[in-house]
């Protein structure tokens, strides 16, 4: 979950349209004056989208490992040779780009394609991880850094290899939308 985050704050701080308009749409369902709850998820098809596109652009785990055949086969009238590598993972355009927009019909409705549907623990993270990322657009802005001058401080992202991918630290600036959205997120703290 914690490297699912970082990718979501990644790409807030790259894609600040993205955010605007996932903000832009939790407004317009919730207001100002309250947190999103899971009762406001079917009227966030954008916010949804959004939490597809994380959990597609950078994946902590591999879709799936790779299988090689056994033995020579024909499938669907292919010759598949003994020894040929496969894999699960679904091929997107532009894939190096956030884009959530993958996600979602002409008409602004989530379509059926969903990254996580290969995930084995996908109904164990789903909430918590929406839960999440909306509650972080309703009451956060994310944006670049910037330096003492006040010059956006240029970064490459960059990435942990092995066995699970993760974004590393990065510069970046988390601040509250406004007091009010602050105020939200009080409740939560001990003692405040």
């Amino acid at each position: 979950t914690t490297s699912t985050l970082m990718s979501f704050a990644l790409a807030m701080v790259l894609y600040p349209d993205v955010q605007r308009r996932a903000q832009v749409e939790i407004d317009s369902v919730v207001g100002g004056d309250r947190l999103p709850t899971f009762e406001d998820r079917a009227s966030l098809p954008y916010v949804e989208s959004v939490l597809r596109e994380t959990l597609r652009w950078h994946p902590i785990l591999p879709y799936g490992v790779p299988h090689a055949t056994l033995s020579d086969d024909i499938y669907d009238g292919y010759f598949i040779p003994k020894g040929a590598f496969h894999g699960t993972e679904k091929w997107y355009p532009k894939a190096s780009s956030f884009i959530p927009e993958r996600f979602m019909d002409v008409d602004g409705v989530l379509t059926d394609d969903d990254p996580a549907d290969i995930c084995p623990g996908r109904y164990t993270a789903d909430a918590s991880v929406w839960s999440a990322i909306v509650t972080m657009l309703a009451t956060m802005e994310f944006s670049s850094a910037k330096d003492d001058q006040g010059n956006v401080i240029q970064f490459t992202p960059q990435f942990t290899t092995g066995l699970s991918h993760s974004p590393m630290v990065f510069p970046c600036s988390i601040s509250a939308r406004s007091p009010t959205h602050s105020e939200l997120v009080d409740v939560f703290r001990p003692g405040v």
